[in-house]
């Protein structure tokens, strides 16, 4: 019995010693013990550090720049009595964008237009300027065509620091301190003032000036330059003439000029305006010189008026736009030229590249603007404009800074004669 039991005791220790030795051979070959997990190795630990923590990890928006289409907001006057310079704007803005688009984009990214018409309504333009920026995600709008819509708009997109870039001429809009996040791609209208007021003045010689205006933005502001720069000039104050923007007759005010003995007109009226007033011209048998803004250059005027080159009607235009042996036209004017004719369907430009420049100007500013910016947000975008110095747009040379948000200056205008289009190009006024 002794030895059965012995025999026993010794199997039970070789088969306890077999399962302890099993049992540390699997803990050696399949990983560490609850101890050493605890505590990992040096090499272990450097490898842990080199893995961002969770928080540090970039989410799915910023692991890559976005690829979504760059929202452009544009809001112009496509109908009502300034429509035809709306439709013009559209034209320009999307030249521009179809150039950029083919070439690749901004930052990557395809530019997607959102088009929204004012109708010249302020009220109009605010809710337009609300349920892009509100409904559209927007940060940039193209626009306003009139001065009214893009005061209206301004404070609340100042509010919201989304960029506002429009043709506007309003001295009101160009104020940085006041709204930091609008731009202007037009002569203001006390620098068209300067212009015009120096061609009667230097080289009309004319003593007895007459103004003819409409009340709103644009007229307030064009009629307050202008008399401005005519006492500067020491000349006696203008006689003054205003209508309603839209009025179907201006045959009234031209008789109370005609009366006053004026010389010269200068005028604060807009496209449909313009018309009504050359031929109340013709209606009331009178013919003096008459001086405006770039939009009696346009084809709605000349067209609509029946200017010729004999007509003493007289625009504001651009240097790189006006013809004379002294001035020859640029490589890239002509380029432009040709690019818009056939975006028009015609062999030669039959157009003023005035306004559809404008706002294809826009667009390249823009672009400009939001490549230096790396980003398409309203302040970023804001801070870059102000940075952007002697931009060689298709109209003009485009300087912004901190204190001027009008990109073009006295330099970038003269006076040209209006029924001389021809080509896309104008004569120089006489006297140049």
């Amino acid at each position: 019995m002794c030895g059965k039991s012995s025999s026993r005791r010794i199997f039970f220790v070789l088969v306890s010693v077999v399962l302890v030795a099993a049992f540390l051979a699997a803990c050696g070959a399949g990983g560490q013990s609850p101890a050493s997990s605890a505590q990992p190795s040096a090499s272990a630990k450097a490898s842990e550090s080199n893995k961002p923590a969770e928080s540090a990890k970039p989410s799915a928006s910023t692991a890559a720049p976005s690829k979504d289409p760059i929202k452009l907001g544009v809001i112009v006057t496509s109908t009502g009595p300034q429509g035809a310079i709306g439709e013009k704007d559209i034209l320009g803005t999307q030249m521009a964008v179809d150039e950029i688009n083919a070439a690749g984009g901004i930052l990557g990214r395809q530019v997607q237009l959102i088009i929204r018409d004012d109708g010249g309504d302020p009220t109009k333009a605010l809710t337009a300027a609300q349920e892009l920026v509100e409904k559209q995600g927007v940060t940039i709008i193209a626009g306003t065509t009139l001065s009214s819509p893009g005061l209206a708009m301004a404070p609340y997109l100042t509010e919201q620091k989304v960029v506002q870039f429009g043709s506007t001429s309003s001295d009101s809009l160009n104020d940085p301190q006041k709204f930091p996040y609008a731009f202007s791609q037009s002569t203001p209208a006390s620098l068209q003032a300067v212009a015009m007021v120096k061609y009667v003045a230097d080289i009309m010689k004319a003593k007895k000036v007459g103004i003819i205006s409409e009340t709103a933005a644009y007229g307030q502001a064009a009629m307050t330059a202008y008399k401005q720069e005519l006492e500067k000039k020491g000349l006696p104050a203008p006689v003054v003439e205003t209508y309603p923007q839209g009025a179907a007759d201006m045959s009234a005010q031209l008789n109370n000029l005609k009366k006053a003995g004026v010389e010269v007109i200068l005028s604060a009226a807009l496209t449909t305006d313009a018309v009504r007033i050359i031929k109340n011209f013709k209606s009331i048998g009178w013919s003096v010189p008459y001086l405006g803004s770039v939009d009696l250059g346009t084809p709605a005027v000349i067209d609509g008026a029946g200017l010729t080159a004999d007509t003493p009607v007289y625009a504001i235009g651009y240097p790189k736009w006006a013809k004379s042996d002294k001035n020859p036209v640029s490589q890239k004017t002509k380029d432009f030229a040709a690019r818009l004719a056939k975006k028009m369907n015609d062999t030669t430009l039959k157009e003023s590249p005035n306004i559809t420049g404008q706002f294809y100007d826009i667009v390249y500013v823009l672009k400009a603007a939001i490549e230096k910016a790396q980003s398409t947000d309203g302040p970023k975008v804001a801070a870059a404009m102000e940075q952007l110095q002697d931009f060689d747009a298709v109209l003009t040379t485009t300087s912004f800074s901190k204190t001027n948000h009008n990109g073009p200056g006295l330099d970038d205008m003269v006076m040209v004669v209006a029924g001389s289009l021809k080509d896309g190009l104008f004569n120089l006024a006489p006297g140049y």
